[in-house]
């Protein structure tokens, strides 16, 4: 038998490790929030300069990691809708077991975000700290993380980077249309959307209910982080894993909530919750690892489409 007080030193070497963790992994993030979201991003309009410096800056660390360019012959998917010269990005990184490898976990963000705000060339930036650069720069440490020949996973993941989310899911809806890979090799979406201001409160789960025995598996990845989970019931196309589900793909939404400073000037990155950030980083994760790793495929419940909410 194991003496009690040596358990109680295991147990607090294991949260001095986790917590050193998520702060190492919370300020690497926020350093990239503190690239994107500056000004000379100009606010990252879909398909302008400052959305090209972002692009660029996204692909060199896709490159950085050896990731397969997975868009159009490169990283990227030229599209024109509502704006011209837009670009989704897309790498992949290969799984490691022969036959799960086959399926794709697409996990990824938007990166754009509203410019100048209604005075399109002039006025204020808006530089979108939290919406989404707080998810852009999650992803990216998520490609870090996996790309890594120790973390890699058994099903092979698909990163995106959405542009012109804000327009109306332009890009995401844009792939469903045009897609750069087969979607029927989709298992999952994960879609990461404002989580740079989680301060000790709810992180929402919004599409949950599109997937069969999803809510033990993230609790369990929470463990330790002890982050205040809140299973959405409501399923709206307000984000870029909309258009998956709609295609009958599980998959949800990683949230911290609307704020005062939501698509205004003051979105900036001195009001992001660093702290916050390890932990959704760390949460991600884990939840990826368990996907990626386990041998039963996710499946989809067609009754999330239709269901009422039940009664208290």
């Amino acid at each position: 038998m194991v003496p009690r007080y040596l358990i109680a030193c295991f147990t607090l070497l294991a949260l001095a490790t986790s917590a050193q963790a998520q702060k190492k992994l919370g300020e690497s993030t926020f350093a990239h929030i503190d690239t994107i979201a500056a000004d000379t991003f100009q606010g990252r309009l879909a398909g302008s300069e400052g959305g090209y410096a972002a692009a660029n800056y996204i692909t060199k660390i896709l490159a950085d990691h050896n990731v397969t360019p997975a868009g159009d012959g490169s990283y990227f998917q030229l599209f024109s809708k509502v704006y011209p010269n837009c670009r989704n990005i897309f790498g992949i990184i290969e799984g490691s077991d022969a036959e799960l490898s086959k399926q794709l976990i697409a996990v990824g963000a938007h990166y754009d975000h509203v410019g100048f705000g209604k005075n399109r060339d002039s006025g204020p930036i808006h530089n979108g700290a939290d919406d989404n650069a707080s998810g852009t720069a999650t992803v990216l440490e998520l490609v870090k993380h996996f790309s890594k020949k120790k973390n890699r996973l058994k099903r092979s993941l698909l990163i995106c980077f959405w542009d012109s989310e804000e327009q109306g899911l332009i890009g995401s809806k844009y792939w469903m249309e045009h897609p750069t890979v087969e979607v029927s090799r989709i298992v999952f979406k994960v879609n990461i959307d404002m989580v740079g201001r989680l301060d000790g409160d709810t992180l929402e789960l919004q599409g949950h209910r599109s997937m069969h025995g999803l809510e033990p598996i993230l609790d369990e990845a929470n463990q330790g982080l002890e982050i205040k989970l809140d299973y959405v019931w409501t399923m709206v196309a307000n984000s870029d894993h909309w258009p998956f589900i709609n295609a009958g793909i599980p998959g949800f939404m990683f949230h911290t909530g609307l704020h005062k400073e939501y698509h205004k000037p003051e979105d900036d990155p001195e009001t992001i919750d660093v702290e916050g950030l390890g932990k959704v980083g760390l949460l991600t994760r884990r939840f990826l690892t368990h996907l990626g790793t386990a041998e039963t495929t996710p499946q989809f419940r067609k009754e999330s489409l239709t269901e009422k909410q039940p009664r208290n």
